[in-house]
């Protein structure tokens, strides 16, 4: 059988007591609430969260149909929020409890295979976390998804989830300083009260969407005062409420340009990040800068590039997928005119002073086989950058970036020819335009440096340190690292010290073996220099012939500035 509850349309009355529940709620929405930890008093609350007994669907979450005792709470806190001008929705609740708890058998032992939440006692309770996934709208109809977690000083219930049947258990059994505890999920209804001049940040709190939509609408309907208000009524959870939620942007970069007030819009933008922003944003970036100003937007350009912090992103993968497509993001903004074209220069500046660190770091990085993966990885973001400024004409940035790879070592090659491979479809033009001519002839030059150097002679076993360290046990290191004739060295050195030593040769993966003769006090370090040395040579040589030839097969320009070496 399918049993359906049809509702009548009426309700219980809500009786005197609502009165009083009315001056507690009044209470409750104005005295300030103690800190957890600490001295000191917080704002008073923002919201009473009364947790009911039962759990609903959200298709059958509505006034007139509540169950059992919840029918005549929800029709009392419904009630008394009409009386102390609050206003009153539904929702769902997710509850999460941790409790201590011993097994109820009489010997205390705990079988591994035995998942029944009945044989043990709960005792103490360690934690509770509570968040709203859903609730509707005052009137009881239609419903949103929510993400909202919920303080101890805005919940309140009569009956203890505890009391309550789980939906869910886990036992987490003694594992020696942590364990004998049981996690207990439930899924209540609660009724939601705000006061009815904090009900646009009660709810934005919850909804980042709602929030942009409904300062959307205000601004449509002429309300332009009002929408200022509450937009920056935001102000102490905009950044985490709207932070995660790239898809919104285009929203809010519409609604801040219609608000047209500089600290309202900034606000609103603030939390974004510079990854969410793409070529379909390039009209209203560009209404944004033209309406508020460049040093204004320079500002909104810096926080989402991570000036004064790190850049918050999923992943390397998709910081480095964002910078390769500025060439599109450039163009689109090169067609909204003079406002685009600007700041298209300033992402490009901006994005140049990350990718050039992450070069730098990298360059100078050991071990050599992670150095050259990441750098080759950086490759592709760098031809795309060159790509972008060839775009916009952008010659004095162009010139910045090639004379900064100029300066590094050989060990920026895996970066310049990565970059060289990701960009071989080019036209002529393009590579000119961009500066990766340039990029290839240095290549070239670079590589046949490296070809012509005479092979290390079979008796020089000369190594050279990498900077990193200029302590006394570096510059032992040192002084036989770049002897020519010394193959092996016996050293009597403490055990902290030895370990110094291991992590240099490690790091910098040198072609030497280390091993402690545990004989006498201190113990004795034997460094050898092995045959790999010679090897890694033929091998730098070997990639360097493969490297030229592939840039002699694809650029002309490469072909020509490799004849001069040979």
């Amino acid at each position: 059988f399918n049993l359906l509850m049809h509702s009548d349309g009426t309700e219980p009355a809500a009786g005197q007591p609502a009165a009083e529940l009315a001056r507690c709620l009044t209470e409750h929405f104005t005295t300030r609430v103690a800190k957890r930890y600490g001295t000191g008093d917080l704002d008073p609350p923002n919201r009473l969260v009364y947790l009911l007994d039962h759990e609903y669907t959200e298709r059958g979450l509505s006034w007139n149909r509540l169950k059992g005792a919840d029918t005549q709470r929800a029709v009392l806190l419904r009630a008394a929020a009409d009386q102390a001008d609050c206003e009153a929705v539904l929702a769902l609740a997710e509850v999460k409890e941790t409790w201590d708890c011993d097994p109820s058998d009489d010997y205390g032992y705990y079988d591994e295979d035995d998942s029944d939440p009945d044989d043990y006692e709960l005792t103490e309770l360690i934690d509770s976390d509570i968040s709203l996934g859903w609730w509707t709208g005052p009137s009881g109809k239609g419903g949103e998804s929510i993400s909202l977690h919920l303080p101890d000083s805005e919940v309140c219930a009569t009956t203890p989830s505890a009391e309550l049947e789980p939906c869910q258990s886990e036992y987490e059994g003694y594992m020696g300083n942590y364990g004998n505890t049981m996690d207990r999920w439930y899924r209540r209804a609660a009724v939601v009260v705000w006061p009815l001049e904090r009900a646009f940040a009660a709810r934005a709190e919850a909804s980042a969407s709602w929030a942009l939509h409904e300062l959307r609408d205000r601004i449509n309907a002429g309300d332009l005062t009002g929408a200022r208000a509450a937009a920056k009524s935001l102000a102490p959870f905009w950044d985490s409420t709207a932070g995660a939620r790239p898809p919104l942007l285009a929203t809010a970069l519409n609604v801040a340009n219609s608000l047209d007030d500089p600290v309202a819009a900034a606000l609103l933008l603030r939390p974004f990040q510079i990854e969410s922003l793409a070529p379909e944003h390039a009209t209203a970036a560009a209404d944004l800068l033209a309406r508020y100003g460049e040093p204004w937007t320079n500002t909104i350009i810096d926080g989402w590039l991570g000036s004064g912090r790190s850049w918050a992103y999923q992943g390397d993968a998709d910081r480095l997928g964002w910078i390769g497509s500025l060439p599109l993001l450039c163009d689109a903004l090169l067609d909204t005119g003079a406002p685009g074209a600007a700041a298209a220069r300033r992402l490009l500046a901006a994005s140049w002073r990350w990718l050039g660190d992450e070069i730098r770091l990298w360059v100078d990085q050991s071990p050599a086989k992670q150095r050259e993966e990441q750098l080759d990885l950086l490759g592709k973001p760098l031809a795309r950058m060159l790509e972008a400024i060839a775009v916009i004409g952008e010659t004095t940035l162009r010139d910045v970036i090639l004379d900064a790879l100029r300066e590094h070592g050989d060990n920026v090659l895996a970066c310049l020819i990565g970059a060289l491979r990701t960009s071989t479809g080019l036209s002529q033009d393009k590579q000119r335009a961009s500066g990766l001519d340039m990029l290839a002839r240095d290549c070239a030059e670079r590589l046949s440096k490296i070809i012509a150097r005479p092979q290390r002679d079979e008796d020089d076993w000369s190594i050279p340190l990498p900077h990193g360290c200029d302590c006394e046990l570096c510059g032992t290191l040192r002084e036989f690292l770049t002897s020519r004739s010394r193959r092996s060295y016996e050293w009597p050195i403490a055990k902290e010290k030895r370990r110094h030593i291991h992590t240099r040769i490690d790091t910098a993966e040198l072609p030497v073996r280390h091993e402690t003769k545990r004989t006498g006090s201190p113990y004795t370090l034997v460094l050898t220099k092995t045959g790999e040395l010679f090897e890694k040579e033929r091998r730098a040589r070997r990639r360097a012939v493969t490297d030229l030839a592939w840039l002699t097969d694809n650029s002309e320009l490469a072909n020509q500035s490799s004849a001069r070496f040979e």
